[in-house]
């Protein structure tokens, strides 16, 4: 049979659009041969770059002023699903005159049209309600006006979305240069439960936002894990718990991924092989006991300094008995999947070594006397539980490379088939620590003169355990041996 191409990605569309929306140009076919498209969890907006070839003076003609709107229409060999991303470009790199003087080389760099909004602005401003609302309040604000807010999952039937979080269609503004409807993305939004006080203090919208996080409290969340973060399809205010769960609402949310470095590329199995990692490195493995010791993952300590009653207060954290969290299932964290043993936890992970942590209290707290000043604010244990799951949700990380899967992106939940490590054994068993479901925290799709090449950065919860599925068996992924 013929070799199929699996990485393959085309550009269908391209057009840059002056900000006036006067001059439009049509870069698709002549002039585009390499993109990057950056996403993470860690990263309050996706970024990009397309590699362009002019060789005929858009560059000076239009000319590129580092305003312009960019809109992109993709495809890719693994889907029949277009890719659609309308940006505004904001910088312009790597300017290579050809030798022959007949063209250059350049990158135009860009971000969405509500990323690049918000970097225009400031937020001084005070709020009295809860951290979520004020996202809601400031996002709204700067980066994109929203719909009403809608609780139920439309990819699901219509059933709840986790913690009674809400998602909100942003809505396009201004002129209409967008490839992409902005109704096509939306903002979610899980809320907190601690109501507060708060002064921005003269900080970015991205700096705003991520301050509000710092301070979300949801007692259904034990992770206290809030973020915000913005993917291709729009942006998230959410705890990791959030993700989980909505992935694990419905079976198809997940992923079947799997390890192979050499396959047969016949076409005999094409679906597997879009879904084979081809590369994988361990970057943790949850073997840094040091670390553990010192991190405050297994012991902590907060200590209040309570200005208003003149007092000092202590809570401790033990990971044996307090850290209630999920693994990447949904299901309760298992105590039998942590790297160590419960002996070992036992004898070094005690009060003496705690990491600790100094808070300084201006709010009320459970036992004290009724007063005007702030309700509980629960950052003991936000401090708690933020070290701890922290920690234990990297203990097992890697890096994954693979062809194609635009589809894949940072929020998703995938799950990682891998052969036992045992090359002596003859049979081959699911490798127990390293296989199982991982979030996708980052990804890089990086496409260059027609073939998309993806580098996936996951993490799970210490060994949490595997979902084989059975299709990805040796003799159906076609496996090459020796």
């Amino acid at each position: 049979m013929t070799e199929i191409n699996l990485g393959k990605a085309d550009i269908e569309k391209a057009e840059l659009i002056s900000y006036d929306g006067t001059t439009r140009r049509d870069i698709s076919v002549t002039y585009i041969y390499g993109f990057n498209i950056e996403q993470s969890m860690d990263s309050v907006a996706y970024s990009g770059f397309v590699d362009i070839l002019d060789t005929s003076n858009v560059l000076e003609g239009m000319p590129i002023r580092g305003e312009e709107t960019l809109n992109l229409e993709i495809s890719t060999g693994d889907s029949d699903v277009i890719t659609l991303i309308s940006g505004i470009v904001h910088k312009v790199t790597d300017i290579h005159p050809k030798p022959s003087s007949n063209g250059v080389t350049y990158k135009l760099h860009f971000v969405s049209k509500a990323t690049f909004k918000a970097s225009t602005k400031n937020v001084i401003t005070s709020f009295v309600n809860t951290p979520s609302e004020m996202a809601v309040e400031m996002f709204a604000e700067n980066f994109s006006k929203i719909g009403p807010g809608t609780t139920t999952d439309p990819d699901l039937n219509g059933a709840p979305l986790p913690y009674e979080a809400k998602s909100y269609s942003l809505i396009k503004e201004g002129r209409t240069n967008d490839v992409r409807s902005e109704a096509d993305r939306t903002f979610v939004v899980q809320p907190s439960k601690n109501n507060t006080r708060l002064i921005i203090p003269d900080l970015s919208p991205s700096e705003a936002m991520f301050f509000v996080a710092s301070r979300s409290y949801c007692p259904s969340s034990p992770s206290q894990t809030f973020r915000f973060f913005e993917t291709l399809d729009g942006y998230h205010f959410c705890t990791d718990e959030y993700l989980i769960k909505k992935a694990n609402n419905a079976d198809n949310r997940i992923l079947d991924l799997f390890f192979a470095p050499i396959v047969d590329l016949d076409g005999t199995n094409v679906e597997a092989q879009y879904n084979r990692i081809e590369d994988l490195d361990i970057l943790s493995k949850g073997v840094d006991t040091s670390t553990d010791l010192f991190s405050g993952a297994y012991t902590n300590e907060v200590l209040e300094i309570d200005f208003i009653h003149r007092r000092l207060n202590y809570s401790r954290f033990n990971y044996e008995t307090d850290g209630a969290y999920i693994d990447m299932s949904g299901s309760p964290r298992d105590l039998g999947k942590s790297p160590h043993t419960a002996l070992f936890r036992k004898d070094n992970f005690t009060d003496k070594n705690a990491r600790q942590f100094m808070i300084f209290k201006d709010y009320t707290a459970t036992g004290d006397r009724p007063s005007n000043i702030l309700p509980n604010q629960h950052f003991p244990d936000i401090a708690h539980n933020r070290v701890s799951y922290y920690h234990h949700l990297n203990n097992t990380q890697v890096v994954a490379q693979m062809k194609g899967r635009l589809d894949i992106k940072p929020g998703m939940i995938i799950n990682l088939d891998m052969k036992a490590l045992d090359f002596v054994d003859t049979n081959i068993n699911m490798n127990e620590t390293l296989s199982g479901r991982y979030l996708v925290q980052s990804t890089s799709h990086s496409m260059s003169y027609g073939v998309l090449n993806v580098i996936l950065k996951l993490a799970k919860f210490d060994w949490s355990g595997q979902e084989q599925v059975a299709r990805n068996e040796t003799a159906d992924i076609g496996v090459t041996t020796a």
